[in-house]
């Protein structure tokens, strides 16, 4: 009888332990899932944010390539139909290709993106700076700069 009393308080003495273990490694495994929850959300949200803007610069920049200019114009804010009416940048032109050089996070709401366009002609290639806003969770054309 006393070989099962030892037995039993064993067998509770394991379990109490395994519970312990169980328990300090659901804290353990919490703890470093708030820690990365912390240090990767923002990045990760940051990159969905940066992909958004840039695909609204590609959309925009196939619209001038296939000369749409009337669709194009939808992604323009109105400052940048401005700078368009007063002819600091061509909406559309003999553009070729483009290829995004460098993309710069200004501010939570706006990219900068360095831009080279491709184009046939006397005029060259040239560089554009173009930077993008966010609007009620959309991203448009805030400013075209040619560089240089």
């Amino acid at each position: 009888m006393a070989k099962e009393n030892l037995d039993k308080k064993g067998v509770i003495r394991a379990m109490f332990l395994a519970i312990l273990i169980a328990f300090l490694g659901i804290g353990v495994l919490g703890w470093q899932y708030r820690r990365l929850e912390r240090e990767r959300l923002p990045a990760l949200e940051e990159k969905i944010a940066q992909g958004e803007a840039a695909s609204v610069l590609d959309k925009f920049m196939e619209l001038r390539i296939k000369k749409n200019e009337t669709q194009a114009m939808y992604y323009l804010t109105e400052r940048t139909a401005e700078q368009k009416n007063q002819g600091e940048f061509s909406l559309i032109a003999n553009f070729e290709d483009y290829e995004i050089l460098k993309t710069e996070k200004l501010n939570e709401e706006q990219y900068r993106f360095l831009v080279k366009i491709y184009q046939t002609g006397e005029m060259g290639d040239f560089i554009e700076i173009i930077n993008l806003i966010k609007i009620l969770d959309r991203y448009y054309i805030d400013s075209v700069v040619i560089a240089g």
